[in-house]
C-alpha cells in the first residue's frame, strides 16, 4: 500500500473514531445527567417520608442514621419553608444559593430533581413534605469519586477504539502488501507469456472475488490467444498448401500457353484443341478454389457460427429439385451428360421440412451433387425419407468409389489434389477437400450428422454414398 493511501485510511479511521467516542460520551452524560428518573424520585419520596412529622431534625437525624451504613452516599439535606427560613438541617452549612432560588414544588410529595442520584455527580432534589404550611425538603448529593472512574472508562474506550483502528489499518496494510506482491508476481508471469499464472483462490473477502474476476479474465485471455494461435497455425498451414496445390497447375498452364505461343500455328487443330481443354480445366480447377475459400471464411463469421437465427421453416423437398433440376441443365452442356435420379419417400409429402438457412442449405446440396457428378460414370441417385424425428438424404454415384484414405480424410483439408483413374480426363482431380470440408461445416452447423462410405460392388450404384441426416422441423409450427 502506497504511504499516500495508508494516510488517507488513516485520518477517515481517526475521524470515525473521534466520531464515535464523541457519540459514546454523549450518551454517558445522558445517563448520567438527564432527571426524572423514577428510581431518583422514589429515593427523594422516600427520605422526605422519615422526615416529615413534627420534630423534622430528628427526622433528618434518623436518615443519617440510616446512611451511616453506606458512607460512599454522600447527603447535605435541609428543612426550609416558604421564606426559605431553616427549620432543621443535617449540616452546619446552609443550603447553595442554587437550590434556595430553585422553583418550589407546589404539590405536597412533588419531586423537582437535578441530576442524577446514583451517577456519582452531583445531583439535587427538592420535595414539598406534608403539612398545613408549605415546608420544603432540601436534599443535595455533591457527587463521589465515581465520577472520575466514568471519566476514566471514557479515556480507556476511546484509546482502545483508537488503538483497534491502527491495529485494523496494520493488518490491512499487510495484507495488501501481501495481495499486492502475488499480483505483480502474476501480471509479470502473464507479460513473459505464461498464461497460466493464476491467483490463489480460497479467500472470500472483497479483495478475492476481485482476484477470481481476474482470473476469468485471465481464462478469457489465455483462450483467446490459443484461438488466435490456433488460427495463425492454420493459416500458415493453408498458405503451404495452397502453394504446394497451386504451383502445379500454374506450371501446366505456364507451359501450355508457352506451347500455343511458339508452336500453336504448326499444331493440328486436334492438338491445340487438347491443350485448350487442359487450359480451361485448370481455370476451372482455379475458379473452384477460390470460391470455396472465400465461402469457408464467410461461413466461420458469428452469424453463421451463432445458429440460433435459424429459426425459418425450409422445404427440403423443393431445394432438392430446383437444385437437380439446376444440376442437369448443367450436365447438359457437358461432354459426358450424368443423369440425375430423385426418389421422394411418400411420408415426405408430410414430414419434408427442416430449419436452417435457405442459403447455407443450397450451397450443401450444390456441394453434394457437384462431387457426385465430378465421380459418376453416368448416374447418381438421391433419396429423401424420414426416419423418426430426422430427414434422412443420400447421394449415391455411379463412379469409381473413394479410396480408403479418402473416405477417412473425408471433411478435411488435403495437402494435394487427388488423382483417380477411370475419371473422365475433365474430371482428374479436384480441389483440397474444401467441398467436403464445406459438406461437413454446414451439417454440423445444422445440427446434423453425416456419413460417407462405398456402395456395393455388385449395385447400380457402386461409387461414393454420401448420408446427411438432419433434425426434421416440428409439424404445425
Amino acid at each position: 500500500m502506497s504511504r499516500p493511501l495508508w494516510l488517507r485510511f488513516l485520518v477517515i479511521s481517526v475521524f470515525f473514531s473521534v466520531l464515535l467516542s464523541l457519540l459514546y460520551l454523549w450518551m454517558i452524560r445522558e445517563v448520567t445527567t438527564r432527571p426524572g428518573d423514577e428510581v431518583q424520585r422514589s429515593m427523594y419520596l422516600f427520605i422526605a417520608r422519615i422526615v416529615e412529622g413534627d420534630n423534622y431534625a430528628e427526622g433528618l437525624r434518623r436518615v443519617q442514621t440510616y446512611r451511616s451504613e453506606s458512607p460512599a452516599i454522600s447527603l447535605d439535606m435541609w428543612v426550609v419553608n416558604r421564606d426559605n427560613q431553616m427549620l432543621a438541617s443535617s449540616v452546619k452549612d446552609a443550603p447553595p444559593a442554587s437550590l434556595l432560588e430553585r422553583k418550589k414544588p407546589d404539590l405536597i410529595h412533588q419531586v423537582l430533581t437535578r441530576g442524577r442520584f446514583f451517577s456519582g455527580s452531583a445531583a439535587s432534589g427538592i420535595v414539598r413534605l406534608q403539612s398545613a404550611e408549605p415546608v420544603y425538603l432540601l436534599v443535595n448529593n455533591p457527587g463521589t469519586p465515581a465520577r472520575g472512574a466514568v471519566l476514566t472508562m471514557g479515556i480507556l474506550f476511546v484509546v482502545t477504539l483508537i488503538t483497534a483502528i491502527l491495529l485494523g489499518l496494520l493488518l490491512l496494510t499487510l495484507y495488501l502488501r501481501g495481495r499486492s506482491a502475488e499480483a505483480r508476481q502474476v501480471i509479470h508471469s502473464i507479460e513473459a507469456g505464461d498464461l497460466t499464472a493464476r491467483f490463489t483462490s480460497g479467500r472470500l473477502d472483497a479483495i478475492g472475488g476481485l482476484m477470481q474476476h481476474f482470473n476469468t479474465m485471465a481464462d478469457e485471455i489465455q483462450r483467446l490467444v490459443v484461438q488466435l494461435q490456433t488460427i495463425e497455425k492454420t493459416r500458415r498451414e493453408l498458405l503451404q498448401e495452397l502453394g504446394h496445390d497451386l504451383r502445379t497447375p500454374l506450371t501446366s498452364l505456364r507451359t501450355a500457353i508457352d506451347t500455343i505461343a511458339v508452336h500453336g500455328e504448326s499444331m493440328e487443330r486436334q492438338e491445340r484443341q487438347e491443350f485448350f481443354s487442359v487450359i480451361t480445366s485448370e481455370l476451372d480447377y482455379f475458379t473452384r478454389l477460390i470460391d470455396d475459400l472465400f465461402f469457408i471464411a464467410h461461413i466461420d463469421e458469428p452469424r453463421y457460427r451463432n445458429m440460433a437465427h435459424l429459426a425459418s421453416r425450409l422445404d427440403l423437398c423443393d431445394l432438392l429439385k430446383t437444385e437437380t433440376s439446376h444440376s442437369l441443365h448443367a450436365q447438359q452442356q457437358a461432354e459426358r451428360p450424368i443423369t440425375f435420379e430423385l426418389e421422394l419417400s411418400a411420408a415426405c409429402a408430410h414430414t419434408c421440412h427442416i430449419s436452417g438457412d435457405a442459403y447455407l442449405i443450397t450451397r450443401l446440396l450444390h456441394n453434394v451433387f457437384d462431387n457426385a457428378a465430378r465421380y459418376a460414370q453416368s448416374r447418381v441417385r438421391i433419396r429423401l425419407q424420414p426416419v423418426a424425428d430426422t430427414l434422412e438424404l443420400i447421394v449415391e454415384d455411379d463412379g469409381p468409389g473413394l479410396s480408403a484414405d479418402g473416405i477417412a480424410r473425408f471433411g478435411q483439408r488435403r495437402d494435394t489434389r487427388l488423382m483417380f483413374a477411370g475419371l473422365p480426363s475433365r474430371q482428374t482431380g479436384i480441389s483440397l477437400g474444401l467441398g467436403s470440408v464445406i459438406i461437413k461445416t454446414i451439417v454440423e452447423l445444422h445440427g446434423g450428422d453425416y456419413e460417407i462410405s462405398n456402395g456395393e460392388a455388385h449395385q447400380d450404384f457402386p461409387g461414393a454414398r454420401l448420408r446427411l441426416v438432419f433434425p426434421a422441423h416440428p409439424s404445425g409450427s
